[in-house]
């Protein structure tokens, strides 16, 4: 996946705002067309699929030439990329490739020119469902707060005049010592540390209603307490990774759930994967 990273915040916001006309002006049509039950999300990806074009380059003569780096320009790797018409989360004119993907479309994504849409319903489709899900923020975020949290993890820097490397207080002169570090944090990022998720693209099931009612508020210096009238109306329902991409079994909207057993995670993540490549480490 590639993204304009030197573009500034004014020049997203501006790009943001756009999309977010154009594809209000598709939701109107979609309406107007009989779609008025239709899901927000089921409608992005039919306007991504509307608005995807093939992305390429140019040489210094002005041929076309694929958009992939040189290290992924063989004959084992799809050429084919796509521009995404999505314009939010920051990540502005995306391009998004595939060069791992299911053996069914992969070949078909192949033998397609890199320049030229696939003429396949059913690829498309595919590809649709695909790139309207790229983004990075879900590995931004995770080292942002591994970075935060973790000290040994964290970049070398300051502001001495020396030249050369820095040296980091805490930092782990054995790699195996901080491997240990980055597992137990990542268990615990991915399958423990319940919190909100909820984007401007967010679907409503991200959501739950807040009874009506009154809530407490003291006043600052005393123990004195003010009843208040609630002011949302919605709340972000609180999950991990695990929950949301279905990893874990246990349901999102049940209100006791109990954290899965750090044994399992650690030493038998297969039985969390419904791939048949895990079986042969339970039946071998």
């Amino acid at each position: 996946m590639n993204f304009d990273k030197n573009a500034l915040e004014p020049e997203n916001s501006r790009r943001a705002t756009a999309f977010k006309a154009a594809f209000d002006t598709f939701k109107m049509r979609a309406h107007a067309s009989g779609q008025a039950q239709t899901s927000n999300y089921t409608l992005l990806s039919q306007y991504c699929a509307s608005t995807m074009t093939p992305a390429f380059n140019r040489d210094p003569n002005g041929h076309l030439t694929p958009f992939p780096i040189t290290n992924f320009r063989s004959a084992q790797f799809p050429q084919m990329r796509v521009r995404s018409g999505v314009e939010i989360h920051g990540e502005t004119r995306k391009v998004v490739g595939f060069p791992v993907i299911r053996k069914k479309y992969r070949q078909k994504l192949k033998r397609s020119a890199f320049h030229v849409m696939p003429a396949n319903a059913d690829l498309c489709d595919a590809l649709t469902r695909r790139y309207v899900k790229a983004t990075i923020h879900p590995v931004s975020s995770f080292m942002n707060s591994l970075r935060e949290r973790v000290s040994p993890t964290k970049r070398a820097g300051g502001r001495s005049a020396r030249n050369g490397p820095s040296y980091i207080n805490g930092a782990t002169y054995n790699p195996a010592v901080l491997v240990a570090f980055l597992t137990i944090y990542r268990i615990y990022f991915n399958w423990f540390e319940e919190r909100p998720y909820l984007r401007a693209s967010a679907r409503n099931s991200n959501q739950v209603a807040v009874s009506s009612g009154t809530h407490s508020i003291r006043c600052p210096g005393s123990q004195v307490k003010v009843k208040a009238l609630k002011q949302r109306k919605v709340a972000p329902i609180q999950s991990t990774p695990a929950l949301r991409l279905g990893v874990d079994a246990r349901r999102m909207a049940s209100t006791s759930r109990s954290a899965p057993d750090p044994r399992r995670i650690l030493y038998r993540p297969w039985l969390y994967h419904a791939a048949p490549l895990w079986k042969k480490f339970e039946t071998r």
